[in-house]
């Protein structure tokens, strides 16, 4: 009974030692999680302008906006199908808060030549939602340092404060309305990361999202652009 005994401790011995050995000769893990602080560095301006015929001369109304960079959270996973090559995806949410500019001129109904200048300054709101598809290579450069390249399709959805203004019989409105759409784009991405134990490690990323939205009042709008941060990696 002794010897079974040692026989079949020193099996499992061996069972385990083969399996500690497999997994030190391969030591990737499959899936991974990022996340990630990132800012966005893209500005963007809109601007409207419209003539009035009022009292037998012009009035006029104009508006304008301007986003520019801000914070941006990016939450992305994936897997990995070969040792050098994985899919994943992530998403970003950006969101700013602008102040518009609305100037009207309205001219005197009786005096002529004679114009009032009204003015606002009404804050407006931006959010973007990204969601990012990426094929991406990997490369280690040593046991705890590794670079990936990736690329693919983007879809964005915003949702944007409009500003505008209109002249009714000498009297100036300024209305906001939200509107909101979607765009399809592509993004190229690089990655960084250092690792600490093997599931644990942080990183930096700079990726570029080229994207534009429709709106009802404003074609074209360009969203996403240049991204860069740092965060978490954790792999599986």
């Amino acid at each position: 009974m002794t010897k079974t005994r040692k026989m079949i401790g020193l099996a499992a011995a061996l069972a385990l030692a083969s399996v500690v050995d497999a997994a030190a000769q391969n030591p990737e893990s499959k899936a991974y999680v990022d996340v990630n602080l990132a800012g966005q560095t893209q500005s963007v301006s809109l601007a409207t302008s419209s003539v009035v015929p009022l009292f037998g001369e012009v009035g006029t109304t104009s508006t304008s906006q301007t986003v520019g960079k801000g914070l941006l959270v990016d939450v992305g996973g994936g897997y990995r199908i070969r040792s050098n090559l994985a899919i994943g995806v992530a998403f970003s949410a950006f969101n700013r808060s602008p102040i518009g500019t609305v100037t009207v001129s309205v001219p005197d109904p009786i005096a002529y030549g004679a114009f009032t200048s009204l003015s606002a300054s009404p804050k407006l709101t931006q959010t973007e939602f990204g969601t990012h598809i990426k094929v991406a290579y990997l490369a280690r450069l040593s046991d705890k340092i590794e670079v990936a390249v990736s690329a693919g399709p983007s879809l964005v959805r915003l949702s944007k404060d409009i500003v505008s203004a209109t002249l009714d019989g000498g009297i100036a409105n300024v209305t906001v309305a939200t509107q909101t759409g979607s765009g399809l784009g592509v993004n190229a991405a690089a990655d960084l990361n250092y690792f600490f134990t093997r599931r644990l490690g942080g990183g930096v990323f700079a990726r570029y999202v080229a994207a534009s939205v429709d709106l009802p009042a404003a074609s074209g709008v360009k969203v996403g652009g240049f991204q860069g941060g740092l965060g978490v990696r954790l792999r599986f």
